[in-house]
């Protein structure tokens, strides 16, 4: 499989951005988020569906490279299964009947298609092996995991934030909400006026507070994050 560094990932991002600016849907408009569904869909030429894929919840996408059956919660013991067929970007139903879930709807789908852009680019580096796993899922809470222990989710999962929010985009939504000079610190209780207008800027962008938190500190514009546990700040080390 190949390893592609953060900067690598940055380069091909900016490829399918500028070609998603392109689309007749997108193009002439003013733009201030990126969305999923045509992006894998009218660039890509993806289908999406959606489907309950867990009864815990815990799977929120999948897609493979190659036609395979799944069994998914909703089959019955006539041995139904559902067909992916190489080109469909799976998602969890409940992701789309929930207003509040939009950003990690979006999340997802960027996360799934991400597998998809690997496998156009590097045809023989993904899914090419006969014992490399056939289907991709995207499991909730995957975001901050570390160590590494999968590069190929961990490259989809930074390509889908790079192309989800690109640093223009990022930097347009910081003017607009009047942080230019970034986030000194992310906290709801002790900050809340930077912490509303970061609120405001994950509705425009359409992304979770979670994915935005990571992206700016990424590029450099948030300083402390408290966005898990504000009350963190108040935590005093004992000697």
């Amino acid at each position: 499989m190949k390893r592609l560094s953060r900067k690598d990932l940055e380069a091909i991002a900016d490829r399918v951005i500028r070609a998603y600016l392109k689309l007749p849907e997108v193009v002439c408009q003013p733009v201030y988020r990126i969305y999923p569904e045509i992006l894998a869909e009218k660039l890509l030429g993806l289908k999406i569906d959606y489907q309950h894929l867990s009864i815990d919840g815990t799977i929120l996408g999948m897609t493979s490279y190659e036609k395979v059956g799944i069994e998914l919660p909703g089959c019955d013991d006539s041995g139904e299964v559902y067909l992916l067929d190489g080109k469909t970007v799976l998602i969890e139903s409940d992701l789309r009947e929930s207003v509040e879930q939009c950003g990690r709807r979006n999340f997802t789908i960027m996360h799934e298609t991400s597998h998809q852009v690997l496998k156009m680019l590097f045809p023989q580096d993904y899914g090419a092996k006969p014992h490399e796993k056939p289907i991709h899922f995207c499991r909730a809470n995957t975001m901050r995991r570390k160590p590494i222990s999968d590069w190929e989710e961990w490259q989809s999962n930074a390509l889908a934030s790079v192309i989800l929010l690109p640093k223009g985009l990022v930097e347009q939504a910081m003017s607009l909400f009047g942080v230019q000079g970034g986030i000194r610190m992310l906290n709801k209780v002790f900050a809340k006026e930077d912490y509303d207008r970061f609120v405001g800027m994950t509705e425009l962008l359409g992304c979770s507070k979670t994915a935005l938190a990571i992206r700016m500190k990424q590029l450099g514009y948030i300083g402390e994050d408290y966005l898990d546990n504000p009350y963190r700040l108040l935590d005093v080390e004992e000697y």
